[in-house]
């Protein structure tokens, strides 16, 4: 994927840390942003998969395929069982 600069401003604290840290892991500090950046990233999607099951589980129409789709999975078990 293809690189952007991004600039932006830290709390000298957070840059102090982050200098540490990298150096101590022998990574660079864009290391660190990328990877707390997507460890963020992949928080937020979780938070969205566990809302929108959330708001499914209200839904009686989700509700009803799911019962559906629990009665055809049901009943392909049983035929294995023959």
């Amino acid at each position: 994927m293809k690189s952007v600069i991004f600039t932006n401003n830290l709390s000298s604290d957070l840059m102090r840390w982050m200098g540490k840290y990298s150096a101590s892991q022998k990574i660079t500090r864009r290391a660190v942003l990328e990877k707390a950046l997507t460890e963020f990233r992949k928080s937020v999607r979780r938070k969205e998969y566990a809302d929108s099951f959330k708001r499914a589980s209200l839904d009686m129409d989700m509700k009803n395929m799911a019962e559906d789709g629990m009665d055809d999975y049901f009943e392909q078990l049983t035929c294995l069982e023959r």
